[in-house]
């Protein structure tokens, strides 16, 4: 019987504007995700919370699917970031 094997990466960041942080990077949370990929983005306390997370790891390319969002994510929070301070 195979396991559904799976993967997450969880990033927090203490910034006093994770307010606006979160809420610039909803809008790429939210379109064409692929079933078995899963991205949350949430403030609390002047802390941006984000987890990325990929299920049924059969197909190794899912795991480059994790390695790429979350990239894209850090790429994006650099942006944000340089952009309000």
């Amino acid at each position: 019987m195979k396991k559904n094997r799976s993967c997450s990466v969880k990033i927090t960041i203490r910034h006093q504007d994770s307010i606006h942080i979160a809420r610039s990077l909803a809008p790429d949370n939210i379109k064409g995700l692929p079933d078995f990929l899963r991205i949350r983005c949430w403030h609390f306390n002047e802390k941006l919370f984000c987890d990325i997370g990929v299920e049924n790891l059969e197909n190794p390319k899912r795991i480059l699917s994790i390695k790429n969002t979350l990239n894209d994510i850090l790429i994006n929070l650099k942006a944000i970031i340089d952009s309000i301070t």
